[in-house]
This record gives C-alpha cells, structure tokens and sequence, in this order.
C-alpha cells in the first residue's frame, strides 16, 4: 500500500486550494454547490442537500485535443470588410433639423421608458421598483399619444405620384421570397474548399415595414427597412436614417440606386422564386468535380440573384441581394424614374 499525501487550504470566501500527490488542484463553493478542478485536470459538481448527507456528483473528462484531419482542418478565415455608412452626422439636414430632433426627443423618452419596464424584474427584491416600472408605462403611453412627430404632407399631384411610385417599388421587393443585407465582404484564396467562390460575403435577413415607427404619424404611407445598423424610412420629401437615438437625412437627388446580377452559390434553403443557373460542390477541383478527399462533399446550386447598391455622395452605403430577378429590375425602374 503507498503513502497518500493531501492537504487543503482554506482561503476563505468559498475558495480551497487542494495539494495532494497528483499535483495541485483549486475549488469554490457555497453550502450545497461546489466546483473543483483536480489536479488530473477535469471538473467536478458537487450537488447537496446540507444537513442530510445526499450529495450528487458530476465530473467531466479531460479533454484531449483533437488531431487535426483532412476532413476537420480549418479554411483559411478571409479578411472580411465591413459594408457600412458614414456617421450618422454625414448625413445632417439643415431643412430637416426641426423634425430630426423632435423624433430624437421621442425616441429617448421611449428608450427610458424600455429601461424602467425592466424594473418590473426587481420587484421581488424590492417594491419601489414596482413605481419605476408604472413610470416606464406612462411613458410608452406618452410617446404612443403625445409624442408622436405628426408629418403632413399637402403636395401637388405629380410629386404624390412620385412618392406612391417609390412606395409601390418597396412593395414589389417586398413580395420576393427572400431579401438579405450584405453585411460583410472579402476575398479568399482558399477557391476549393469554398465550392470555388472567390468572394466570401455574410448577410442577414432583411424585411421591408410598411407600418410607421412608434414615434411618428403622417397622412402618407411609409416604407421602412430595418438594417442591422441602422433603419432607412422613406418619406414623400426625404429618407430619414435612424441609428440608435440620432438621426439623419437625405435628399433622393442625393439617392443613387444600382442594381445588377450576382451568382451566389447558395449553402442555405433554395427560394421558391429563385433561378439555379447551375451546380457546384462544396468542395470543388479546378475542373468543377468534386473532390473526393472530403466527407460529406454535397452539391451546392448556384443561384442568380440581384443586387441593389444604395448610395450617397454624404456616405449612405447599404447593399440588399433579392431573390427574384423581375422584382428587383421592376424595383430599380419606379425608384430611378424621374417626375415629368
């Protein structure tokens, strides 16, 4: 029988430290729950009820690394640069100013009004939250009467035209199976192991709004687009730009649209009205076959899709991808056609 060596050290506040043969091992914990990582290198939870010696313990392996495989080795991680407007402050409208800070005004009461409704989870350690939180109430009801911005417009029949043309473009896109934001963009080196794509892009969902904001009623419809960073509204005289509380605006002289087509190659669910052009596989050699050195190889489609670039010399920079094609061209055509 060898000699068994162990010691423990009390540093107070629930924290030991355990010196035994194996080496040294440290744990924390309260009556009922403590974790110790052992000198072997696992972790071990230790649930009980004190008092009636049930206990209940949970020990993790040591983990191992993983030897690097074929099939496993990560890709080459491209640089990735952001797609992403100037500073809010780019886009300052002198003409505009009085309405921006009216909504500005409308959209910080309602930020403290989010902020004391959370109060209402505090409540069970005291009740003066419970006031914060009726404060937070009133304040949404503020903001949803009072403090809303009321934007009249009284145009003459061309300009309405020309708005509701704008409107109807929004809608038109809308109707597409998917509309995504293109959030980030690079190039890679690594062609084979991403089904032969040279451009790597992150994007996200992207869903118009008709409903106006909270903040504001006007006698005219609204488009809306929330992007990731920022939220663009269209108006019959301006597009504001919302980001956080501040806002922005720009003329549509200013407004640049581009649209053109863009093969995809498409690793997510297919939409209904999107056009394959092609196939690929997800790992490619250079003459399109597969290569069959990797697992689960699968064939990717290759998607057309459009993409809409919107612009302005004040630094709007906000690109869309739209599933279907006749959409976005139909888009483009009552966004850029001029009043007459």
């Amino acid at each position: 029988m060898g000699f068994r060596i162990r010691k423990s050290i009390n540093l107070g506040g629930g924290f030991r430290i355990n010196v035994s043969k194996t080496g040294i091992g440290y744990s924390w914990g309260v009556p009922g729950y403590r974790v110790t990582r052992t000198a072997k290198g696992t972790t071990r939870k230790t649930y009980s009820l004190p008092g009636t010696g049930i206990s209940y313990v949970d020990e993790t392996k040591r983990h191992n690394r993983t030897p690097v495989s074929l099939e496993n080795r990560p890709v080459d991680q491209p640089s990735l640069e952001e797609i992403e407007s100037a500073s809010i402050q780019q886009f300052q409208n002198v003409e505009a100013q009085q309405m921006t800070r009216a909504i500005e005004r409308s959209l910080a009461i309602n930020r403290l009004a989010n902020m004391f409704l959370w109060a209402i989870i505090f409540t069970i350690f005291s009740p003066l939250f419970l006031g914060l939180f009726f404060i937070g109430v009133l304040l949404k009801i503020y903001v949803g009467t009072f403090g809303k911005v009321k934007l009249f417009y009284e145009c003459d029949e061309k300009y309405m035209q020309a708005h509701q043309r704008r409107i109807n473009a929004w809608k038109t896109l809308q109707a597409s199976k998917m509309i995504w934001q293109v959030t980030q963009k690079g190039k890679t080196l690594q062609v084979k192991t991403n089904a032969g794509a040279q451009t790597i892009v992150n994007r996200i969902a992207c869903r118009i709004n008709q409903k106006p904001p909270l903040y504001m009623r006007s006698n005219v419809e609204i488009i809306r687009v929330p992007l990731q960073k920022e939220e663009l509204i269209f108006l019959p005289d301006q597009v504001l730009i919302r980001r956080n509380n501040k806002l922005g605006s720009i003329d549509y002289d200013q407004l640049q649209i581009t649209v053109s087509s863009v093969q995809f190659v498409e690793d997510q669910t297919v939409p209904g009205d999107a056009t394959i052009i092609g196939y690929t596989w997800k790992y490619v050699n250079k003459n399109n076959t597969p290569d069959k050195r990797f697992k689960d190889n699968r064939q990717l489609p290759i998607c057309l899709y459009e993409q809409i670039h919107l612009t302005s010399p004040s630094g709007l920079n906000v690109v869309l991808q739209c599933s279907n094609q006749n959409n976005a061209t139909g888009f483009e055509i009552d966004m850029t056609k001029e009043i007459h």
